[in-house]
């Protein structure tokens, strides 16, 4: 007969023994069953890709790929003038590589995420038409980018991502955006100065790194639409917001570490303090602004925060997490399209004599008011252009919440959507044999007239998560090259890099120098 003691070391074996085994089964079932069940599921319906590995998926094939492509060229990172625009083969050569073998749509892993790549405009199509909130963000955004995005409009779902979008977007409908074209002229003129203090007099000229000077106008206008006039431009908040970005690196989706951010290392130990740093600054910020009643978008945030589903998120929360992913998609995004923008049209002097006449013609040396705004048809065709090669978001990203019927195809639920925007915006069959070449023309008649299939131009994203911010950001893109026409000429600098960068973003790695002389 067992003691009592053995009785008790017995059943505590056998717990272990079970639990153990349970782990096992519930690793075997989330690693490998799952993820072959939905491939199947994929398989059936005509959708194949390359074999992941157990544990990491493909991402040991795509490392192997893109060391492959960069030993083949070693200098491909170092391209002068003219730079070569190319850069999908660049940064994800192993999607060009699986397009060739499977399609422009197919499946792959990363890790135990399985991926629905798309590059077919008629299913970009069938994505950009439905309204169904079942198509919603991928988990992975709030566990890799938690730090910077939160449970903000760009990483929720179904009713909390409905109440976000309804409280922001109401402030930049056309109307609205219309009224802030006194903030984004005030911003341009402070551009204009701050450039002029470096340049000097008439005919001089300075190589200058473009980059802060077009963060800084993007700043002045979102800080401005944020927090009001008044909003005290030293309290760090968009060095800090940028300093976060840079401290993210890329996802730890996409290098194969599933569980590295739950360590303490120094990196993550940085994201982890800039993130409660800037959640004191907004919300004293929020609270200045509150009770002084300025007039500003916070109100809204506010406001928003004291009513409708937020979702596990306080009301202290909800605004600084949707004050930081405005300030990415208004400052950030923005600022780095209009940086490329000024890098292609010192590339191509002609455009760039073409936008800077009919800037003349229109205004003169003075700032540019709405009516002449929408008249600057040779602008609009070069920021479409510029948008169209080097998209600020190079992912637009989905997760399946349920099973969803995209057209004649069935995603299953669980399973993510990747549009890869590079590989639509500079497909030759679409857009003609010159897809990687800086053609503003092409946009002469219209997007529909531009490319085979207009489904295939997203820079702002697919269906209901539209960016909501689109219209603020073409006006600011517009007024800041109109200014930057009309009072000075720019050259790409021999000391310029060319080396395109995706971490969170799709920038230049190392900045854009200019020859920059004053008219």
């Amino acid at each position: 007969m067992l003691t009592m003691e053995q009785s008790l070391v017995s059943y505590a074996v056998s717990s272990i023994l079970l639990l153990l085994f349970c782990v096992i089964i519930y690793v075997f079932c989330d690693l490998c069953l799952k993820a072959k069940i939905l491939r199947a599921k994929l398989q059936k319906q005509g959708i194949d890709g390359p074999k992941p590995s157990l544990i990491l998926g493909n991402i040991p094939e795509m490392q192997k790929i893109k060391s492959i492509k960069l030993a083949s060229d070693p200098s491909i990172f170092n391209l002068n003038e003219p730079p070569s625009l190319d850069c999908s083969s660049v940064l994800f050569p192993h999607f060009i590589q699986w397009s060739k073998q499977y399609g422009k749509t197919f499946t792959f892993a990363l890790g135990k995420v399985q991926i629905l790549y798309i590059a077919d405009p008629s299913l970009v199509r069938e994505i950009n038409i439905s309204k169904t909130l079942d198509l919603g963000k991928p988990a992975y955004l709030q566990k890799d980018r938690g730090p910077l995005l939160g449970k903000g409009l760009i990483t929720t779902n179904r009713e909390v991502w409905s109440h976000q979008r309804k409280t922001i977007a109401h402030n930049l409908f056309v109307d609205k955006v219309k009224d802030m074209l006194s903030i984004v002229i005030g911003s341009g003129s402070k551009l204009v100065k701050s450039l002029e203090s470096v340049v000097g007099t008439t005919g001089e000229v300075a190589e200058i790194k473009v980059d802060d000077y077009v963060r800084n106008f993007t700043c002045h206008v979102f800080s401005t639409i944020m927090f009001g006039e008044n909003y005290p431009t030293n309290t760090g908040l968009f060095s800090k917001c940028r300093a976060l970005i840079e401290a993210s690196g890329s996802p730890t989706i996409l290098n194969g570490r599933p569980f590295y951010r739950f360590l303490p290392t120094k990196q993550n130990k940085e994201q982890w303090r800039l993130e409660k740093e800037i959640y004191s600054i907004i919300m004293e910020t929020t609270k200045k602004c509150t009770t002084s009643r300025v007039e500003g978008m916070i109100h809204t945030l506010v406001d928003g925060s004291n009513h409708g589903e937020l979702g596990p998120s306080t009301p202290q929360q909800f605004i600084v997490d949707n004050c930081k992913d405005l300030y990415l998609a208004a400052f950030e995004v923005t600022g780095i399209a209009s940086i490329w923008g000024l890098m292609l049209l010192a590339a191509h002097p002609d455009w760039q004599a073409r936008a800077r006449a009919e800037v003349l013609e229109l205004c003169g040396r003075e700032m540019p008011d709405a009516e002449k705004l929408s008249k600057m048809k040779v602008l609009k065709m070069i920021i479409q252009e510029v948008l169209r090669l080097y998209p600020g978001v190079a992912f637009v990203s989905r997760e399946a919440l349920a099973d969803v019927q995209i057209g004649n195809l069935c995603v299953p639920k669980g399973v993510n959507i990747w549009i890869w925007l590079l590989a639509l915006h500079r497909d030759t069959q679409l857009w003609g044999p010159d897809a990687d070449k800086f053609n503003p023309e092409r946009f002469a008649k219209g997007i529909s007239a531009a490319c085979k299939s207009p489904q295939a131009y997203v820079p702002f994203g697919v269906g209901p998560r539209i960016c909501p911010g689109l219209s603020l950001a073409m006006l600011e893109m517009k007024v800041m090259f109109a200014v930057m026409l009309a009072n000075f000429s720019f050259s790409l600098s021999p000391n310029y890099r060319h080396v395109p960068n995706f971490g969170l973003l799709l920038e230049p790695k190392y900045g854009v120098e200019l020859l920059v002389r004053k008219l």
